[in-house]
């Protein structure tokens, strides 16, 4: 008897341990969104038959088949957007096939992690039709933004540092010095994470050049040298520096690193790296391997020459700052690739004069994939907008932008 009962409850306890596993392998969240995110995932990539809506809409049938079937990401957005041009252009009155192709949209640039993008068109859908799992979405990026955008009024308007400091523009030959950190207790750095790094700023360097193709920035290619810094007892006590540290205590920490390249100052130390390597833009990283903020600290003008042309003024921006460089404080991680991709991208285009817009009140829909406003998932998502390009020297026409763009 004693038996039996022993075995009924060996075979209760192992059904019980199954529905665990079961419930604990579902995904988080309400269940019925769940359920309607699957069932979506289901329905966007099978092809639907509607014989009423090919008849009254078929160009719109079509077009709306292909965004259902098309599985590369990039092509089904374009294939989803095209479908809605359709759509306004013919009038289609079904809301259905239109707010699914809304879901679509936005699930793809969530996915991306551009959530304006995906907002906006969550915001679409809902108004073609209430569902509660939409309504949740649009409320937990609205949640998320908010979060995010804890700096937005920071500033009002776009600073742009064209042509100052060792890096004047991101064109022809660029002598990148990566400098590493160690001061064995702190900050380490063992011979992979040092290789991982390096690949990473190889990966960083082709996003640069292919984006520059759409500007027709031809010329573009980088040399990359290595050094390592270490056994200084002055930057020991000093390599907890972060960006809220008092600018005098930052500036001796890089005077120590300066001194530990055999330099005067940085300035000098990436002067004469471009001269050896006959390059014609310069960039020194300093990367600590611990996780902090990374900042920039960026060239502005120095001085102004008026002068007249044809009766007109003319001014020129001159700038005599040499001491610019990336603090670069993300602790290479093997989970941590893509954010070490964007931080060294985006700090690296504040030395070639890009400005944050992160952090300006009026850029909040304002080039939202740009790599200085957004951080997108993966690298390849981000881009470089007019308002960057022109910072940077890809452009010289100054963009149109709802906020001031100043040049200092």
């Amino acid at each position: 008897m004693a038996a039996k009962v022993l075995s009924n409850l060996f075979y209760t306890f192992v059904f019980l341990c199954l529905l665990l596993f079961v419930l604990s392998d579902r995904e988080p969240g309400d269940s019925s969104t769940n359920a309607t995110q699957t069932k979506a995932r289901q329905s966007s990539t099978n092809a639907i038959h509607d014989s009423k809506l090919k008849s009254q809409y078929p160009d719109f049938y079509q077009a709306y088949n292909e965004a259902l079937t098309t599985t590369s990401t990039n092509a089904k957005l374009m294939a989803i957007q095209k479908a809605l041009k359709i759509a306004e252009r013919s009038n289609v009155e079904e809301k259905q096939p239109l707010r699914h192709l809304y879901i679509m949209a936005a699930d793809i640039h969530q996915e991306r992690w551009h959530m304006r993008f995906a907002l906006d068109n969550l915001v679409r859908a809902q108004s073609l039709g209430y569902e509660r799992s939409t309504d949740s979405r649009i409320k937990q990026l609205r949640e998320y933004l908010a979060k995010i955008e804890s700096e937005r009024s920071f500033n009002n308007d776009y600073v742009a540092t064209r042509g100052s400091g060792p890096a004047k523009s991101l064109t022809g030959k660029v002598i990148v010095a990566y400098v590493f950190i160690d001061d064995g207790i702190n900050t380490r750095w063992s011979k992979t994470a040092i290789q991982r790094s390096q690949q990473v700023l190889g990966e960083v360097e082709a996003w640069n050049q292919d984006k520059g193709i759409s500007y027709k920035v031809e010329e573009l290619s980088f040399t990359n040298k290595t050094f390592l810094v270490q056994r200084n007892p002055h930057i020991n006590r000093l390599s907890k520096v972060s960006y809220k540290s008092p600018r005098k205590e930052i500036e001796s920490f890089v005077s120590a690193i300066a001194t530990g390249l055999g330099e005067r100052s940085i300035g000098d130390f990436i002067d004469k790296q471009i001269q050896m390597e006959e390059a014609d833009q310069g960039v020194v990283i300093l990367h600590s391997n611990f996780d902090q903020r990374s900042f920039a600290r960026r060239c502005g003008y120095t001085h102004q020459k008026n002068s007249y042309r044809n009766g007109r003024l003319i001014t020129e921006f001159i700038s005599r700052c040499r001491d610019e460089y990336v603090m670069l404080m993300n602790q290479v991680k093997r989970n941590r690739w893509d954010k070490l991709h964007y931080t060294q991208a985006h700090e690296m285009l504040h030395l070639f004069g890009a400005d944050d817009l992160y952090s300006i009140k009026d850029a909040a829909n304002y080039a939202v994939t740009d790599i200085m406003n957004f951080h997108s998932k993966k690298l390849d998502d981000s881009e470089v907008h007019p308002i960057t390009a022109y910072a940077i020297g890809w452009k010289h026409e100054k963009p149109e932008a709802p906020f001031t763009i100043l040049e200092k």
